[in-house]
């Protein structure tokens, strides 16, 4: 049991590119999540599912369990979420995990032909995560350059 639970936390809690918290891969680690997350729990609950508190609404588990109760806004849901199901399916792959097979028989469900390699996949998605700089960064903050100076404020 210990192998096997060591196995999954390496192929998906110790790698961003194996993770499978589906916003990751279109949102990455920016405000812009929360909002999709936001409006995830949403879409559940619009559909008579409450999503559990201790798991954020992303991740592919409760997505293929929301696609089981609910065949076609959670097919919808997969839909959107392609381009993260993709790159997923090839870094588990590239990983050589048993897991790839799982990912790729739901690739075959949604309509399309799957990206060819990861630079296709990473396309669909818009270049991967976004990063996001929240800070001063652009501003001077030096004692004669004061924060906004010059600005006419």
């Amino acid at each position: 049991m210990l192998d096997l639970t060591s196995a999954y936390v390496t192929t998906f809690d110790r790698s961003r590119r194996r993770t499978l918290h589906l916003t990751y891969y279109t949102d990455g680690d920016t405000r812009r999540r929360g909002g999709t997350l936001a409006g995830l729990k949403a879409r559940y609950r619009a559909h008579g599912l409450e999503p559990p508190e201790d798991e954020l609404p992303d991740h592919l588990p409760l997505v293929l369990e929301f696609a089981a109760r609910c065949p076609a806004p959670g097919h919808q849901l997969l839909g959107d979420h392609r381009a993260a199901l993709e790159l997923l399916r090839i870094a588990l792959t590239d990983h050589r995990s048993p897991y790839a097979d799982i990912l790729r028989a739901v690739c075959d469900t949604l309509p399309g032909a799957s990206p060819a390699d990861r630079a296709a996949a990473l396309a669909l998605a818009r270049g991967g995560p976004p990063t996001e700089t929240v800070g001063l960064a652009p501003f001077s903050t030096s004692a004669t350059g004061a924060v906004g100076e010059g600005t006419g404020r």
